[in-house]
């Protein structure tokens, strides 16, 4: 029963840090710095300082979100430990989409803020007609999608070195339960994009809000692979009981 609790756990393969996780982790960093640079100059009176104190919210949902593909990418490095061609091109292609979107991310999140507070937070962006709105929710969300599509690749490609890396049953089956919550992930983007090119005008802000569905369908899905885990485990446990038993009897 103990080497079967054993198994349960996902063994560390990349303990110490590689080289590419330490590149994604400096240029995860550097994507922070430009956040910042891009706020502008110190404010030069009391108001120019309100107007800056309003974007702190936003400031922090964007690191946010940077900091947490960031950890992802982490754990999944420390999981696999892999530093192969496949995992250099995937991991680059990550940064250069984190690069890519940092801006547009800040803007989203400053937009979002001015939204819920009812104008009260800024944007520091005039939208002048609808398609405009609609080119950056589709920006965003095409940006969102290609980062999931970017971590169900490296997922994927952890699956089809399993046999290099020994990996167990459990860790095949929690890395497959990667693959299936990002695909979730993936899924609200193409629904984003869906409505964003369908919606009438007046409705178009709807393809922005469906992100807030995000968190809640990856619970649900989560729920769902570590309830299917848990079977999995009883059913392994019942297989050894039952062997060992058959070995008692033969004795």
């Amino acid at each position: 029963m103990s080497n079967i609790l054993l198994i349960d756990q996902f063994k560390m393969r990349g303990e110490s840090m590689t080289r590419i996780e330490a590149f994604v982790a400096a240029s995860f960093a550097f994507a922070v710095t430009m956040m910042v640079i891009s706020v502008g100059s110190i404010p030069a009176s009391m108001d120019e300082f309100v107007t800056a104190a309003k974007q702190i919210p936003s400031f922090i949902a964007s690191c946010a979100l940077i900091i947490w593909i960031w950890h992802t990418h982490a754990v999944w490095s420390r999981r696999y430990g892999l530093e192969d061609a496949g995992t250099i091109t995937l991991s680059s292609s990550l940064i250069v989409l984190v690069l890519i979107y940092i801006y547009p991310l800040r803007l989203m999140m400053q937009g979002l803020f001015q939204s819920i507070s009812f104008g009260y937070l800024p944007l520091k962006l005039e939208f002048h007609a609808f398609w405009e709105v609609r080119f950056m929710f589709a920006f965003y969300a095409i940006g969102f999608l290609l980062m999931s599509a970017n971590f169900i690749g490296l997922y994927w490609h952890a699956l089809r070195k399993k046999e290099a890396l020994c990996l167990s049953v459990f860790e095949i089956f929690d890395t497959k339960s990667a693959i299936y919550l990002w695909s979730a992930s993936a899924a609200i983007c193409v629904l984003s994009l869906v409505l964003d090119m369908t919606l009438p005008d007046n409705l178009v802000g709807l393809a922005g809000y469906i992100f807030f569905i995000t968190h809640p369908v990856l619970i649900l899905t989560g729920r769902a692979r570590r309830k299917r885990r848990t079977q999995l485990l009883q059913q392994i446990q019942t297989k050894s009981l039952n062997s060992e038993r058959a070995d008692e009897v033969q004795n």
